[in-house]
This record gives structure tokens, sequence and C-alpha cells, in this order.
């Protein structure tokens, strides 16, 4: 059920920007994105994966290998338990998050996209406002405000701009007991965890740090040629995830638009 505008309008979504301690350049220049918008939000600190956390036990680095290839970085384990004690917290409020990483771009409309957001977050459940692929769509709905809500085929990737209700964070939450791939992937494996793979169309947000200088966590040239061990596994894990996507899929056979 479609929640009532006016009751949307009434509830808070609150905007939190996931922000290192350290990295005081990048939350100034959120509060210069920020501001022009007059819309509240908060900072939370984010996890320093170089100091460890108690989150991190969660890790498994030989089922990494076998499912990804790679051993996740220090800095993509604090990404990890970033965003998923925001989901905690969300579960925790019975309230919906809009969740900000500190490296992108905003549009200018973005007030209607929170608005937008703020009425629909609790039907869908995961509704993304960035995405660094672009990927085949269905057309959910089309607003008022000239924007669609779509639904993706495979996951865009990404975790810059998105929001979340508590009843799709409890399931996040659910499936992530072992970790084993980055936190964005684990948002895109919809067929797991049950949270469809939504977003918005035209991404009024975009992620910016495509560099090592920019990216906290890059690990484009520095992150080792994929394992070789496991790799027949790995291939019947892959497998399984294209059936399980494909099932998933089943009732948007010959309705996928290109992204």
């Amino acid at each position: 059920m479609t929640p009532d505008p006016t009751m949307a309008e009434q509830r808070s979504l609150e905007i939190v920007v996931v922000n290192l301690a350290r990295s005081t350049e990048r939350r100034a220049k959120m509060i210069e994105t920020l501001q022009p918008f007059s819309l509240p939000y908060t900072f939370f600190d984010a996890v320093e994966g170089r100091d460890g956390h108690p989150l991190f036990d969660r890790f498994d680095p030989k089922l990494a290998e076998i499912r990804r290839g790679f051993i996740l970085n220090a800095g993509e384990l604090g990404c990890f338990a970033s965003h998923y004690l925001l989901w905690e917290r969300c579960v925790r409020e019975k309230r919906p998050l809009l969740i900000f990483e500190d490296d992108v771009s905003v549009s200018d409309t973005f007030p209607q996209a929170y608005q937008l957001v703020a009425e629909k977050i609790e039907r869908y459940g995961l509704l993304r406002l960035s995405g660094h692929k672009k990927r085949s769509f269905h057309v959910c709905e089309t607003t008022q405000e000239g924007m669609d809500i779509i639904r993706f085929k495979i996951g865009p990737h990404g975790t810059s701009c998105y929001a979340v209700a508590p009843w799709a964070a409890a399931k996040l939450i659910a499936k992530a007991d072992v970790w084993f791939e980055p936190v964005d992937v684990h948002l895109d494996r919809f067929w797991t965890h049950g949270v469809g793979s939504f977003g918005l169309r035209p991404m009024p947000v975009t992620h910016v740090a495509e560099t090592e200088e920019q990216s906290e966590i890059w690990q484009g040239k520095k992150r080792d040629r994929k394992s070789r061990r496991f790799r027949k596994l790995r291939a019947l894990y892959r497998a399984s995830d294209d059936i399980g996507r494909f099932i998933f899929n089943l009732p948007y056979i010959g309705r996928w638009v290109e992204g």
C-alpha cells in the first residue's frame, strides 16, 4: 500500500552523511553541497578500517577468496561496518534513513527527489539515488515530479546515496551474518535478502571519487589480480547467483529497458 503523501510530508526522512573523522575537507565539502537545500542532515563518524572493529569478525577471508577472488581491504571493511551500523540504527529507531557517502555531487533536482523518496520509501524498501553502473531497468511508476521509480535488472553498484526503510534494513542485516563481498554488492544481492533493487531516474546524485587520490577505499590499481584458487568453485557460485537473479526477475521478462 502506498503511504498517504500528506503523512509522508509529516514523516521525517533523516539524511545521514557517512564521513571519516579525519576527512575534514570532505565534511566541509558536503556541508557546502547540502546547505543550499535547507534540509536537515547529520554526520555519522565512519568506522576507520585500519583501526579494526568488532564487526570485522563477520568477515570470512577464505569465503571472500572463493566467492569473489579477492580479500576485502581495511577500507572496504570499514565501509561495510559503517553502513551496517546505520541499518541497525534504522531498525532500532523504526524510521527510514537517507544515507550519503561524502564523495558525491548533487543536482538541483535533489529536493524533489527527497520528497518523492520520503513518500515512497516504505513501499519500496530500498531506493538508490545514485549508481555506479548503467543497468537495464523496468519503470515501476512515473511521478508528478518528472522522475521515474525504476527496478534494476542487475544491481547498479555503489552506496553513494540510497534510502532504506526499517523493514528492508532488517532483511539486509539478516543476510549479513558473514561478510565476503563489498557492501554495495551485498545491497545488489536482491535474490538472497529479498529487498528489491529500486531507484530513481534520472538519478540526482553522482559519485565523483573515481581516482586513487579521490577515493578513501580505491582499489582499481592497487588490488591484486583475482586469486586463481577456487576458480571452478567460484564459477559454480556465480552460476548459482545467475539462477537466483533470473528466478527473482521472472515477473519482469520482456519488460526491461536498456540503461
